[in-house]
């Protein structure tokens, strides 16, 4: 039995050949040009800097309430116990962690309320 022998001029060759074309052409001096949307994607931003800002503070916040309630609670309220202050300190990270939740949870109502509003007038 021979063996099969692939063929180098397939169609599936030239068509992806002709889409890397379409994708990015050349100019008249030989070096590549990128495509318009190609350039937009890259010069836009994926991330809004109000939510990476929003994760900063809350992760700032998330490491330093828990242990600013521990000691304080361990000094100023429950005077030398631990397991009193070491509850406090896991009620206050939930309690940021489920701010965090919620200020996101509203960020998101507001982009829906917006797109809602833009369809409207449209």
């Amino acid at each position: 039995m021979a063996p099969l022998k692939a063929k180098t001029g397939s169609r599936a060759a030239d068509t992806v050949k002709n889409r890397q074309h379409k994708n990015i052409g050349t100019s008249a001096h030989g070096s590549t040009v990128q495509s318009a949307k190609y350039k937009q994607a890259v010069d836009t931003p994926q991330i809004p800097g109000t939510v990476v800002g929003k994760l900063v503070a809350f992760s700032l916040l998330l490491l330093i309430m828990p242990i600013l309630a521990y000691f304080l609670s361990l000094k100023l309220v429950f005077a030398g116990s631990t397991t009193p202050s070491a509850i406090t300190a896991a009620v206050t990270a939930n309690i940021v962690l489920a701010g965090y939740v919620f200020v996101a949870w509203m960020e998101d109502v507001d982009d829906d309320a917006d797109a809602l509003s833009k369809r409207k007038l449209e």
